[in-house]
């Protein structure tokens, strides 16, 4: 199936002379590596999740998981989670004496509760919250969320906020009957097509004329959507969202059917049992994290990817705070997965528990039981 363009330019221009190399782990015991002088090293495993299945997770990390090995002579062992319940599930085999980091939805809090502990909140150009969204095709006669009564909505699943809970919870409260789509089952008023990455759900709705709508993370709609089309329908949106700036940059051709209330961003988090000084040193470095810590080098980026993309481009990408893509000649597919793989997030901020508590009303207000969802 072809991929659909997501969030092309939205993606800040966030580079350092950090490089790009990363990696991801199943729970287990602490263990000892060794440096390259046969010193032992402490191990922290970090169980990394793509929200969008096309993306090396990888190497989008790369730059904080090198930052964490130098900052604190230890090895991160990584590995990638196919979804959002499995990273729950690494997260709740971890027991005493473990040490591991976590990148997952806000879910985990809610689901695991003193299982894990929060880190922080990841931020993207000081903004917090973002947007579940409900698109249809801009050419297609969905006009309104209504308009989805005996239609196909494709969609994430109860482990993704964005994709699978919130979308949910606004379809119901547009009106339309759940049936049992929340326990797996079949939706009364339209057919639920969920457990799908939010870039996968966009590319299916725009490749299959039976799916009349998707719910998906903002990041990959709103670059899709006229801007106009945004601030005069759904201003919330316009004034809170990170990705505001970028909408339309891709195309226009999404509607924007509903947009959920504000979410908070998701965490990263640690297992609960993990309380030592490291654990506490890693906290404060995670939200003191600037570009140094989190920018990728834009050679060794486009190294990784094996993409080909000429210095002079990448020199003026790192320089100039002016950059358009638009002024030099560089294949397209090549730029777009190159702005992908730079990482979504800008800062991480202090956050606890608490914090995700407007996801419990979602999950109450559908009658999921957190139990139920690994």
């Amino acid at each position: 199936m072809p991929e659909y363009s997501v969030g092309g330019k939205t993606r800040r221009r966030f580079l350092t002379a950090s490089g790009a190399a990363g990696a991801l782990a199943l729970a287990g015991c602490v263990e000892t590596g060794a440096d390259d002088d046969g010193e032992e090293t402490d191990t922290i495993e970090f169980v990394l999740n793509p929200a969008e299945e096309t993306l090396d997770i990888e190497v989008q990390y790369g730059p904080l998981i090198r930052s964490i090995e130098e900052e604190f002579d230890v090895e991160v062992r990584t590995t990638v989670a196919q979804t959002y319940n499995a990273t729950v599930e690494n997260l709740s085999r971890a027991g005493e004496g473990d040490r591991m980091l976590a990148d997952t939805s806000p879910v985990a809090v809610l689901e695991l509760g003193s299982d894990v502990s929060v880190c922080g909140m990841r931020i993207q150009f000081g903004a917090a919250q973002y947007f579940s969204t409900l698109v249809a095709r801009a050419d297609s006669d969905i006009e309104s969320v209504d308009d989805l009564h005996g239609e196909t909505v494709v969609g994430g699943s109860l482990g993704s906020i964005s994709g699978g809970i919130a979308a949910l919870w606004m379809l119901q409260d547009n009106g339309l009957d759940l049936g049992n789509a929340v326990d797996g089952g079949s939706a009364e008023d339209f057919e639920w097509i969920g457990d799908q990455a939010h870039d996968i759900a966009l590319g299916q709705l725009m490749d299959d004329d039976s799916i009349a709508a998707a719910g998906a993370g903002e990041f990959v709609t709103i670059p899709n959507i006229s801007p106009d089309e945004i601030a005069d329908n759904f201003p919330e949106v316009a004034d809170i969202s990170a990705e505001f700036d970028g909408a339309g940059s891709d195309s226009t051709d999404l509607r924007l059917l509903e947009a959920s209330p504000p979410l908070p961003r998701a965490p990263i988090v640690a297992n609960g049992e993990w309380d030592d000084d490291l654990r506490a040193e890693i906290d404060e470095f995670l939200i003191n994290a600037d570009e140094d810590v989190l920018g990728h080098d834009a050679h060794q980026l486009a190294e990784d990817l094996a993409l080909d993309i000429d210095d002079e481009v990448l020199d003026a990408f790192e320089e100039d705070d002016d950059f358009d893509i638009d002024d030099w000649d560089v294949d397209a597919d090549d730029w777009q997965e190159f702005d992908d793989h730079l990482l979504w997030f800008t800062g991480i901020q202090e956050a606890d528990a608490s914090d995700y508590d407007p996801i419990a009303d979602f999950a109450a207000d559908l009658g999921i039981d957190y139990d139920d969802l690994a």
